[in-house]
């Protein structure tokens, strides 16, 4: 079976599920972020210590990981808390070691661990629950007239996100030539990048039309084509890190897409920046936007 094949059927089977789950939000979401942060932080894990006399304490890494990702979905508060207790544990951890040649290391991967997986994908919760903040509630049901804006906004991102990659794949494999940075990603091209950019651009007013236009198109353009640009972002740093541990792929969880960080690499990065744009958005607006 090919590996564009594979790669169709994952999606067929996939998208589906994760669509329904997406419309639930709630704890049904809550479960599918910290399942894709538990297994994402171990396929991390085993990237960073690829290469001799690099260790995590993944212990610690997952567990803090995954209580970013509860502390996300009871508020931004318990969240930045939860952040600050990580980077305190960590160095508390590194205190009790005996042999501190490779302290400071532990320290950096293990930080990095939980920013990258834990701090970073758990905007995917704040995003779906964006509609419990009062202000942003009333102007998205009156104004928008939005009755789930957490739905709404996680779906926009996500179809950005997946048409970025999906446009970039199409559109290289047909007139790719200049590679884009080849030591880093080799198949990726400059024309397939550009045209992954466009495609999001374009996923954005698609979406925003089928929701009936809660948001202004030029902003729904614009959203999509940033959206576009971070998820290449997303997919060298990922392909950066996979370098470095000369491994081809993350893993191998989803047929023909690798692992889950082969799979969510641009989501890790979209997540947070579209949740912040979309504050920045309501607060152009005059929304309040805190908690």
């Amino acid at each position: 079976m090919s590996n564009l094949t594979q790669r169709v059927l994952t999606a067929v089977v996939g998208v589906p599920i994760l669509y329904f789950i997406f419309y639930l939000g709630g704890i049904p979401f809550l479960i599918l972020i910290l399942l894709v942060i538990l297994f994402g932080s171990l396929e991390l894990a085993r990237l960073l210590e690829a290469k001799k006399g690099v260790n995590v304490e993944r212990e610690l890494s997952v567990a803090c990981s995954l209580a970013l990702g509860i502390a996300a979905y009871f508020g931004y508060f318990y969240f930045a808390v939860v952040l600050t207790f990580s980077a305190i544990m960590t160095f508390l951890l590194a205190l009790r070691r005996k042999d501190l040649s490779q302290a400071n290391t532990i320290i950096s991967t293990t930080l990095f661990s939980i920013i990258y997986l834990g701090w970073f994908l758990s905007h995917a919760i704040l995003l779906r629950n964006l509609g419990h903040n009062p202000g942003i509630k009333n102007y998205a049901e009156t104004v928008q007239l939005l009755r789930d804006a957490g739905f709404f906004y996680l779906f926009f991102v996500v179809s950005c996100t997946f048409l970025n990659d999906t446009g970039a794949y199409f559109i290289g494999r047909w007139r790719g030539k200049r590679k884009l940075i080849p030591n880093i990603s080799p198949g990726k091209t400059v024309e397939g990048t550009i045209g992954g950019i466009i495609s999001s651009a374009l996923a954005g007013g698609a979406t925003n039309l089928i929701f009936k236009a809660p948001i202004e198109y030029p902003w729904a353009f614009l959203f999509g084509f940033i959206i576009g640009m971070v998820a290449v972002f997303g997919d060298l740093c990922e392909s950066l890190i996979k370098r470095s541990a000369e491994a081809k792929d993350s893993g191998g969880i989803l047929p023909g897409h690798g692992g889950i960080l082969d799979r969510f690499d641009s989501l890790i990065f979209t997540f947070p920046v579209f949740y912040y744009l979309i504050l920045l958005y309501y607060w152009l607006k005059g929304v309040s936007v805190g908690s």
